[in-house]
């Protein structure tokens, strides 16, 4: 290299210096360019991304409207039965203490009168009832002529 001036090297400085700024300034601009482009592109996935989720919103407020009154009347409904069933339950437990009643006292009166029925039984089954047939057959021979007699004065 030769030994170089100072204006020389001054003016090899400034077009370096130029011809950087210029390079800085075409790396400015296409960088501004890039940045553009992807902000126009964000800006396009913003909005798709947006409609979506007005899409799912409104999607999932009319589900809501439609639902909640039906949820409601189900619950409802519910409600209702299971207040039902619980009289229910109420009235069959009174219905038990009162068969559990009704059993406790057949069971007292049959202990209580046992031996009485007992008795009855014994004596219904002696009953001789040939006998009684041919008493019944007698008697009906002996008052069979009496009332046909009584039929003649009326």
């Amino acid at each position: 290299m030769e030994p170089q001036n100072v204006g020389d090297i001054v003016a090899e400085k400034a077009t370096d210096n130029v011809t950087a700024t210029a390079m800085q300034g075409n790396l400015s601009e296409s960088l501004l360019a890039e940045m553009r482009d992807l902000s126009k592109k964000r800006l396009f996935f913003q909005r798709i991304a947006t409609c979506c989720l007005a899409g799912v919103f409104l999607t999932v407020f009319t589900a809501c409207l439609i639902v909640v009154p039906k949820a409601m009347t189900t619950l409802t409904n519910i409600n209702n039965a299971a207040v039902k069933a619980g009289s229910s339950l109420d009235d069959i437990d009174t219905m038990t203490e009162d068969i559990t009643t009704a059993t406790n006292n057949l069971n007292e009166l049959v202990s209580n009168n046992s031996v009485k029925l007992t008795d009855a039984v014994t004596s219904l089954s002696q009953i001789d009832f040939e006998g009684l047939n041919k008493a019944i057959t007698d008697l009906q021979t002996a008052v069979g002529p009496m009332a046909n007699l009584m039929k003649g004065f009326r």
